[in-house]
């Protein structure tokens, strides 16, 4: 088996208010959350997990509901540099979905596979109103990715050595979650079915925040089943269901690496 490690990937940032994360709690609170992506390796391959929002989207320093923003090519580029790797290094990119922020750069890697899920291709190829109303799906991408080498996935695949996927809608209907298996035990990475950890597992109360700060913050009540779901939430019955098979399989909330954790920032995992 092989054995990964995980390094988070700083693509761009967004400042939002808290309540349009965790619907609902701590109105007053804004906070800057990060377009996250994952590198990931065993030393062997190269696998890049989303790859940010395209620079088109940041218009005067906004980007998505007029909330302050950055992001674009130089930050996945810079993000890379860091750590030694050049785009044409990577064998494959792994979406969690499709949306804008997570897709947006994947013209930067022509020599790598693409792989998403079958039913995040069919909802990119023909969104609904209310979706194309919010703008989550850029469907310029659609000829971009038809040059590029990709695979779609059907539900719940083993893809690598080490490396597992499991669909888990809601968020969007083909959102996938990534399970890796590292030296110190499997992690998931999450995407956007569950933006923070505090969406899930509402009993948290503390955030640590992109510079390492650590504020209180509002639990979600238990009559809520100690569960907030974020804003942006196409299907609420699939998407509950994804969150019930995610806790059942990762109780500890440690081991799941989320969309747009601000406490991911500048660690390592695995």
């Amino acid at each position: 088996m092989s054995l990964w490690k995980i390094y988070p990937l700083v693509l761009g940032w967004i400042d939002v208010p808290k309540s349009m994360i965790t619907t609902g709690l701590d109105a007053d609170i804004n906070i800057v959350i990060p377009y996250l992506g994952f590198y990931v390796t065993d030393g062997k391959h190269r696998v890049l997990v989303d790859n940010g929002i395209n620079a088109k989207y940041i218009v005067n320093g906004k980007a998505w509901a007029g909330r302050p923003a950055s992001g674009g090519e130089k930050d996945v580029l810079s993000e890379l540099a860091r750590l030694g790797v050049q785009p044409t290094d990577i064998d494959y990119v792994l979406y969690t979905h499709l949306h804008n922020d997570h897709v947006g750069n994947c013209h930067l890697f022509p020599t790598a596979v693409h792989v998403f899920q079958d039913a995040e291709w069919k909802e990119l190829l023909d969104p609904l109103p209310s979706m194309k109303i919010r703008g989550d799906f850029d469907q310029s991408m659609i000829e971009v990715l038809k040059g590029l080498k990709t695979q779609r996935l059907v539900g719940d695949s083993a893809f690598l050595p080490g490396i597992k996927v499991i669909l888990t809608p809601g968020h969007t209907a083909g959102s996938q979650c990534i399970l890796v298996d590292t030296a110190k035990g499997e992690y998931l990475i999450a995407g956007d079915t569950i933006h923070m950890r505090h969406i899930a597992y509402g009993y948290l109360n503390t955030l640590e925040l992109m510079d390492g700060t650590v504020i209180p913050v509002t639990p979600a009540p238990k009559t809520w089943d100690e569960i907030s779901p974020s804003s942006l939430v196409y299907d609420h019955y699939a998407w509950y269901q994804s969150i019930y098979r995610i806790k059942a399989l990762f109780p500890d909330p440690e081991y799941v690496l989320t969309g747009h954790g601000p406490y991911l920032v500048n660690k390592v995992f695995g």
